[in-house]
């Protein structure tokens, strides 16, 4: 393998000179840069990106740290964060469990996006002393070095359930995704308060974790019991919704009719099911840009706008 010795044999010039003509120096004259580069081509020398980064501390790079690699709404948001980031020259490292915290430890990265709520508070406290900037996605923490950015989760379900209350439903579940996480709380927050607002009573609250299949189970439990059941599912996401209602079908209901369904999302397999979920709609791809444009201003010290990423009511079939 060639390397910058070689380059500077062959041009009969410094080392140094190699690697000002590499880097666009302007203290070497075009022309002189332009035979050094064509030299490194024709002898097959490609500069060491690791030690380029090292040279100027950047290493040109936005970790994103998720929870896990299958979750729906993250190749929506990830596509969103590596499209700004590529009109600068940055590219992405995407990272889930340990491996996010070694990462930020390390500050293998320019910055940090987090969407990981198994990275502690504390972890990310202690990180942000001496690397910046981190943006998280997943909770509110108010610490130097650290900015928030989350959706308006508590107008959009509001908006939901004032919605299924429209269309003359009373006895309203909700389906609790993880009950800690932020999402899941403000998502409740929002229904629990238009409920109140309303003069309603919450008929009932169910366990779910996120998934599919725990809103499955929710159901089959709930009807092979003899529990009071409730007129309408309102979901903290799409899976569960879909879960919801695939299980109810094979026990025999029709939603809507016997039940309605609402979820929060707006996934891409909620156009798919029979009927067709109404839900609420996130632009992830858009999210991912606007914090990808904030990460970059961050790194450049330039002010910021910050907004909750907002969503909007999507009415199609299942209630």
């Amino acid at each position: 393998m060639a390397t910058i010795k070689d380059v500077a044999k062959a041009a009969n010039v410094s080392i140094s000179t190699v690697s000002y003509s590499l880097n666009n120096d302007p203290r070497i004259p075009e022309k002189t840069a332009a035979v050094i580069r064509k030299i490194a081509h024709d002898i097959g020398y490609f500069p060491s990106a690791a030690a380029r980064n090292l040279k100027k501390r950047n290493t040109q790079t936005i970790m994103v740290a998720i929870a896990d690699f299958g979750g729906p709404v993250y190749h929506n948001l990830l596509d969103g964060i590596q499209h700004e980031l590529a009109k600068s020259n940055y590219t992405m490292i995407v990272s889930t469990g340990k491996s996010s915290e070694n990462l930020l430890k390390e500050r293998s990265a320019d910055g940090a996006i987090i969407t990981d709520v198994k990275i502690s508070n504390e972890i990310l406290c202690k990180i942000a002393k001496s690397f910046r900037p981190i943006i998280v996605l997943d909770r509110e923490l108010e610490e130097e070095n650290i900015t928030t950015m989350t959706i308006d989760n508590q107008r959009a379900m509001s908006e939901m359930t004032m919605a299924i209350i429209n269309e003359g439903y009373q006895k309203i579940a909700f389906v609790h995704g993880v009950r800690e996480s932020h999402d899941n709380v403000e998502r409740y927050n929002g229904f629990k308060r238009t409920m109140h607002q309303s003069n309603l009573p919450i008929h009932s609250e169910y366990e779910g974790n996120f998934t599919k299949a725990s809103g499955s189970e929710i159901v089959t439990r709930l009807l092979q019991s003899d529990a009071d059941v409730p007129e309408m599912f309102v979901s903290a996401n799409d899976e569960m919704a879909i879960g919801i209602i695939e299980a109810l079908q094979q026990l025999g209901h029709k939603v809507p009719g016997d039940f309605g369904v609402s979820g929060f999302d707006d996934i891409e397999m909620a156009t798919y099911t029979k009927p067709q979920l109404s839900t609420v709609r996130i632009d992830y791809y858009d999210w991912g840009r606007e914090i990808a444009a904030n990460a970059l201003s961050l790194l450049k010290k330039h002010p910021i706008h910050l907004r909750k990423q907002p969503g909007s009511v999507i009415i199609r079939e299942s209630f």
